[in-house]
């Protein structure tokens, strides 16, 4: 999966440098404590097209990159790009969807859409067969 960034495509990668950065952009701070536990929160931001969480999610996910964007202008300009040609909610579905073909990530998904993968996995299998 990959975004549009000045001119350029940008592989969005979600590894462990990745999903540390997405606890703790989305996570919790109480009495200046970091709590994390954003990885919980990720889900239901994609799935409401939460523009802000999307946009951290972006962040981190092209982080690997050196010409990533990196400000607020530069994300502006990723997320203008992304409500323009899918929408948030199709953009979030479709990053949930790769979460689902990563074995590291697809624990993070609810259980009936973990079946709903394997189920479509099994049926492309048969059919190929």
């Amino acid at each position: 999966m990959h975004i549009n960034f000045n001119g350029r495509e940008i592989e969005l990668v979600f590894g462990l440098r990745t999903l540390t950065e997405i606890d703790r952009e989305l996570g919790f701070e109480i009495e200046g404590a970091s709590l994390g536990e954003g990885l919980e929160m990720l889900i239901p931001k994609l799935r409401s097209g939460n523009i802000v969480g999307i946009s951290k999610i972006v962040k981190a996910a092209t982080s690997h990159d050196k010409k990533s964007p990196k400000t607020f202008e530069e994300l502006e300009t990723v997320l203008d790009d992304i409500a323009e040609n899918d929408g948030f909610e199709a953009f979030g579905e479709q990053v949930i969807d790769e979460l689902g073909k990563r074995p590291m990530t697809r624990s993070l998904l609810p259980e009936n859409e973990e079946e709903k993968k394997g189920q479509t996995e099994a049926k492309t299998e048969i059919g190929t067969v």
